[in-house]
Order: C-alpha cells, then structure tokens, then sequence
C-alpha cells in the first residue's frame, strides 16, 4: 500500500485555509486558528461538492484530529477531502498545522492528520519537530520502550484496530543499539482475520529517539476472505512446503565488498521460500496464487559457442554505423552524434555508441545502438515507432511462444559471443499476460555452466501487436569465474540449513486484480475494484538486519552487503552478566567490532588498532559497513593489503583523516595505546586542527608534555572521554577492551552534544 501522505490521481481538493462550509452554523474547536483565513470562492465550493459525498463533515473531522494536536501556537494552514482509489480504498479528510519561527516562514512544528470520511477513524498522523535532534544521546529510549509507546498509542489513538491487528515482528530484526541520537523505531500491526494474519493490511507506527510517535499509517480493504474451514495442518503444510523447497545455487557478488574481492564471485544459495500451500488442498502456489508449474531447465540462446561478428583491428565509427545501418532497419534515418569509450562499463569494453535521427523533420524520431568496437556484440538497442491511438490498435497479438523465439534469434545474431551463457527466463509472461498489453518483455539470464551468474542479462521489449523489437539491452559483467565451480554442498544440505531457520505461518494472501480491472482502473482512478483474499501457508526465515545467504563452499551464513560470515543468533558473551562495562562492550560486540573467543567478550584483553578503527568508521557510518573501495585501491599502508579484514575501514579512516597516511605501516592487530585513541576520538570528532594548537591549553596532567598529541589528549580528557585520574595520562600504556568501549559510548555521547551546539573547554 503506497504511505497515506501519497496523492494519486483520484480527487483531491484542498482549501488552502480553513473555510467553514458543510454548517454554516458549525463552530471551528478550540484548537488556535486565529490566524485562519478564507479560500477561495471556487475552492470552497469544489470541497462543499465533494463532502457531500461522505458522511463525516469537515467541522466533524476537525474535531477528530485535533485532539491530536496540541492547542496553543499551531496554525491550521491546510484542509483536504480526498476521494477512494485503488491505493486508498476510503475516503479522508486530512488537516494541516504549522508554527513557524518568529519574524520567518521556516516551520519549527508541524502536523497532518487525516480522518476516515465516513467512519471518523485516524487514518494518517505525522508529526515533524525541528528541535528533536536536540535529544542528548544518553536520553535515547529503547526498543522496547518504543514498543510500548507504539502500542499505546494505536490503543488510545484507534481502539477498534488495536484489537483487530498484532504486533508483528517475525520480519523485523530487533535493531541494534543506535549510534546517534536521530534514531527511529519501526513498527507494524498486521490484520487479524478469523485469529489468521493478513499481512496486506495493518497500522505502520514510528516512534523517535524521545519516545514520541512521529509517524501513523492505516492501511485497510474491504475484502472478502475465504472461508477458513476444514483446512490442512500446520504439520501437513509444512511437510508439503519442504517437498516443494528447491534452492537454487548461483554466483553471487555482494555488492559492498571492496578491493580485490569486489569481483570474486561466490558461490551460494538464496532464500528458497519463494513458494505457498493453498490452506484448503495443500496445492502448491506462485506468488500470483496459481498452481505452481515444475521449472523447466533453462535453456540457452545458443547450444554452442558461436563466432564474433568482428575481429581484427577495432571498428572506425564508419565501420560501427555501416554494421548498425545493416542489423536494424534505419533507412530514414542519419547518423546524429556518436561517442567512443576505450573502456565502457560492460566488461571494460571499447565501445561505440551511436544516435540516429529521423529525417522526417515533422516528426523526428530517434534511434540508439552500442557497438562492441572489438567483436560487433550489440550491446544495446533502442528506436522510437510513431504513434498509434487506441483506434489504430488491433486487438490481434503475437504469441509469447513467437517472440520468445525471435529474442532468441536475435540474440544469436546480434551478441553472437554471449548467445550459449545468456538463457531463457522461466518467469517470462505468459498468453495472458500479452494480450492485456501493448508490449511484451523477454527476459534473459547469464549462466556458467549449470549455475546462474552473479551478474549478466538481456531483456528484450516488443510491440505486442506487430512483434517489432522496441529496445534490446544485455550487460555481461566484468567478473571472472573458474572453469569448474569450487567444491559446495548439496542442495539436500542446503535445504536442511534453511529449514532450521524457517518457520511455517498461516497467512491470507490478497489475489491479484483481474485483467478487467487493471484495464478499468486506468481508465477510472476513482475506480476501487473489489478484492479477495486466499488462505495459504508461508514460509518466513530468521529476520536479521541485512540479507544473507549460504555459502555453497563453506556451509555458513553470509552477508549479501559486505560478504563478511554472520552469525543469524548472536551467542551471548560468558563473561558480561554484571561487568561494569557491559552495556558499552555489548555495544561493539553488536557492530561485530569485538569477537568472542571461546564463547567470551574478554572485557581485559587489550584492543587493537584495527579494532578501534572498524568502529570508529561504522559509527561515521551511522551504523552501516564502509564505503567500496575497487581492486585498483593502492593500499596506504604495507601490512593492511587490499583483501585485508580492515582494508575498507583503514581506507576509510585515512579518507577522513583519522589515521596518518604518511607513515609506512599501521599494525592493526597490535595493542593501540592511549594516546593514539585520544588522537584518534579528536580527529573523528573534527577537531584535529584545533589540536594542533596544543600550546594553547593548559592540563595538569604531568606526562604529556613531550607526547606526540598533547593537543589531543587535553581535549580528550577535557571533554571526558577518555578517562584520566586527573595527574597522568600514561600515554603509552595499552586500552582494555572494556576501557575502549567506555571510551566509545563518550564519544558517541560528545559527538551528539556537538551535533545540537558547541562544546564549551574547560580547565583540569
């Protein structure tokens, strides 16, 4: 369901202010408005049309959402009545408020509201507070008291629909502990329908940092469910689903890896659970609800490697357009503006690419090709038609069958090196599908050998009543594959893997809109076609806070992100319960900054360079990986080679300016000392130019004097971060990981204060 905020094309009108006008007698409530003014004659009039076709007035909503609203300093600057659709199956008033600044039109505070037209329900609520990012990063709220906020307001806010959904997380991740103090909590409340979910519909809430709800959204269909009666077990279901589950092994790339593992293709298997079980009869489904069909082998464009249409010296531009003028059919038109790139993004390729124009000057169309210089690869192809009104269109079309084959013939023709990797699609539309269309897509995949690539395609568009191609487009990769796949483990392993992080759930499911409909709600945007339900079973895995997959050689979970080993249930540390510190070593232990040897965190084991630096940067990083680097990336330093665990985050750091890029080597797995972290927190804080200055502060700490980052360690210590007994800093001396993790969270805590203002010195 698209955000209650989107307006589609179905009526919408909007008085600008408010405009008493369904009662003449009514009275606005008491929320302020005092500054309201009238709308326009027209506008007015057009609004006064529309609710008359709903049974909630304007004043009657009003009322409604402003018990929402606070009542002083806000200004009712917007009022909306928008009609059903396909998207919005209800009618809504929706209202704005604003405070802005004084002497200024930026908006300080702001409110929409939107109310069921006809039952008075919330519908919508968002809310937006220019000062919320002044919330200390210690006064955060946690998930669960975001929870629990969630709940009491769908219960205060829209009793009915708190009782008919459930908190829903089975698909959502816990989250971590935030990084800032921006932070914002996601839930859902899915439908219940006979005690059985209905995942279509529900009530999405956001919950800020300061435990104040900042988003509302209701989603709701008038749908007619089928009966849940005399249905199979949940037992049979499952027993059915595992019958079904096929995982396919395939390369895969994930695509935040850096260096020279950017294009090393591994090989794994996905998610399986793309299937469903009617609920009634245990038959297996597609995600368009119909009786699954057995794959068929996919089959390739070639059976056999066949020649380049070129080879020898690379074509000349006349060469490049002789070939495009004899492939394609552009006997009107003329050669327009042509670009040559030496190495062009699909494989590194020198490729050329050309524009032709009609020479009809009436009606100029346009036509695109992209040549492979080296080998007459067509690589893409593009051409205007003139166009048809609906009555010039025949109800006649080509059979799927037909141009499935006549992609394959021109794939043979035009990209001839690529025709035996690039196969068939099973997933291609079928007849029913090209007849409630005027086009027609095919679909192409790479594979190596048996198993699909990382990377690879060709997609085709064809006039759907005369069979023309419209564009033709293939990208091959640039990536290298073995000739024969690594030892992996068997599909039968595979399937028991996933299984053991899967879990059956009955669900209805919304049918797909029929072919009349799709076609009736384009031609009505007001039209909302009646919908129906299906009960089936479905499969859902582990939710974890990025996707994953199995990796073929090793039997262990990935990251399809950063390609780094997951652990899908995070084994919690022997030694934490009761530390001081275990709030703040959980922190880096949730980043993967910090491992466990033998089941323990280790709080006294002293940290690394690298360590400290990996978290230093996923916390720059708002609590994501860090940024790509390519295979050409010369490392800075000789002992964190590309390819190295902290190859991207000491790439990183160097970027920022945490690290010194001039020195020779950095040692990421030896101990960092106090003094190297004290310059490194100021130098991710922004201030290591002030640093610099380091004879302008004053510190009683007694053995600083002749360190390397004076500067440094008087605002560290000065600030609170790093811990000091106030007489010496023992600069050389080793961090705890315990120590560091303290350390972190009072950057992290320092960091937000800076965000809000400035940070004030002052003297030990």
């Amino acid at each position: 369901m698209k955000p209650w905020f989107v307006r589609s094309s179905s009526v919408l009108l909007t008085a600008s202010l408010l405009l008493p006008i369904a009662h003449a007698q009514a009275q606005t409530p008491s929320t302020s408005t005092s500054k309201v003014a009238t709308s326009t004659t027209q506008g007015a009039g057009n609004l006064l049309a529309a609710a008359s076709n709903v049974k909630l007035s304007k004043e009657a909503a009003l009322a409604i959402a402003s018990k929402l609203v606070p009542t002083s300093g806000l200004e009712l600057s917007n009022v909306s009545l928008r009609s059903s659709d396909s998207w919005r199956t209800f009618p809504e008033w929706s209202f704005s408020w604003v405070k802005k600044e004084a002497n200024s039109e930026d908006i300080k505070l702001s409110y929409n509201i939107s109310i069921h037209a006809d039952t008075g329900e919330l519908t919508g609520y968002s809310r937006y507070d220019r000062s919320a990012s002044n919330l200390p990063y210690a006064k955060r709220i946690s998930y669960q008291e975001a929870k629990s906020q969630a709940q009491s307001f769908l219960e205060k806010y829209n009793a009915g629909k708190a009782e008919e959904t459930r908190l829903y997380l089975r698909d959502m991740p816990e989250p971590k502990t935030p990084l800032n103090n921006d932070i914002s909590y996601n839930f859902r409340f899915v439908r219940l329908v006979n005690d059985v979910l209905f995942p279509d519909n529900g009530v999405d809430i956001s919950v800020n940092g300061a435990g104040t709800v900042t988003n509302y959204s209701l989603s709701w269909n008038d749908v007619d469910f089928e009966k849940a009666s005399n249905l199979i077990s949940e037992d049979e279901a499952e027993k059915k689903l595992f019958e079904i589950t096929n995982p396919t092994l395939s390369y895969l790339l994930p695509w935040e890896r850096s260096g020279a593992d950017r294009n090393k293709p591994v090989l794994g298997y996905l998610n399986p659970f793309t299937i469903y079980v009617d609920a009634t009869d245990g038959t297996a489904l597609s995600s368009s609800l119909t009786p699954r069909t057995s794959s068929n082998d996919p089959v390739p464009a070639s059976t056999k490697k066949l020649p380049a249409r070129h080879s020898g010296k690379a074509l000349s531009q006349d060469d490049a357009v002789k070939m495009a003028t004899s492939l394609f059919d552009l006997s009107d038109y003329k050669l327009r503006a042509s670009n040559y790139s030496e190495t062009d993004y699909r494989g590194k390729r020198p490729v050329w690419n050309l524009e032709f124009i009609s020479e009809n000057k009436s009606d100029a169309r346009y036509a695109y090709v992209s040549i492979d210089a080296a080998t007459g690869d067509i690589y893409s192809y593009n051409k205007d038609l003139p166009f048809s009104s609906d009555k010039e269109k025949s109800t006649k079309k080509q059979s799927p069958q037909k141009l499935n084959e006549k992609a394959m013939e021109a794939i043979r023709k035009w990209t001839p090196t690529s025709a035996n990797v690039l196969y068939l699609n099973d997933n291609n539309a079928g007849q029913e599908e090209i007849y409630n269309s005027d086009r027609y897509s095919v679909s192409f995949s790479r594979y190596i050998g048996e198993i699909a690539a990382a990377t690879g395609s060709a997609y085709f568009t064809f006039d759907a009543e005369s069979g023309e191609i419209l564009s033709y487009t293939t990208d091959i990769g640039s990536e290298t594959y073995p000739e024969q796949p690594p030892k992996h483990i068997s599909a039968e392993e595979a399937i028991d893997t996933w299984w053991k992080e899967a879990e059956v759930e009955a669900v209805y499911m919304l049918a797909p809109v029929s072919p009349e409909d799709q076609k009736r709600m384009q031609q009505q945007p007001n039209y909302v076609p009646k919908r129906s339900a299906k009960l089936v079973y479905r499969v859902t895995t582990t939710p974890l806070d990025q996707p994953y997959f199995l990796d073929a050689g090793t039997g262990e979970w990935r990251s399809f992100t950063s390609g780094k080993n997951l652990s899908l249930h995070r084994a919690a540390p022997e030694d934490l319960k009761g530390h001081p510190a275990e709030k703040e070593l959980m922190l880096m232990y949730e980043y993967d900054a910090l491992s466990l040897e033998n089941g323990k965190i280790m709080p006294q084991k002293q940290i690394t360079r690298g360590e400290m630096i990996e978290m230093l940067i996923i916390s720059l990083n708002q609590g994501r990986y860090y940024p790509m680097y390519a295979a050409d990336r010369k490392a800075t330093y000789s002992d964190v080679a590309n390819g190295s665990r902290y190859f991207s985050a000491v790439e990183a750091a160097v970027d920022r300016g945490l690290l010194d890029k001039n020195a020779s080597k950095l040692n990421p797995d030896e101990a960092i000392n106090r003094e190297e972290l004290a310059d490194m927190i100021v130098r991710a804080l922004g201030y290591s130019k002030l640093a610099d200055y380091s004879g302008m502060f004053q510190s009683q700490l007694t053995d600083i004097a002749n360190t390397k980052h004076r500067g440094s360690i008087v605002i560290a210590t000065t600030l609170g971060i790093v811990p000091t007994d106030k007489q010496k800093f023992e600069p050389q001396a080793t961090v705890s990981r315990a120590d560091a993790a303290i350390t972190f969270t009072r950057f992290l805590e320092k960091r937000g204060e800076q965000d809000n203002g400035p940070i004030l010195f002052r003297e030990q």
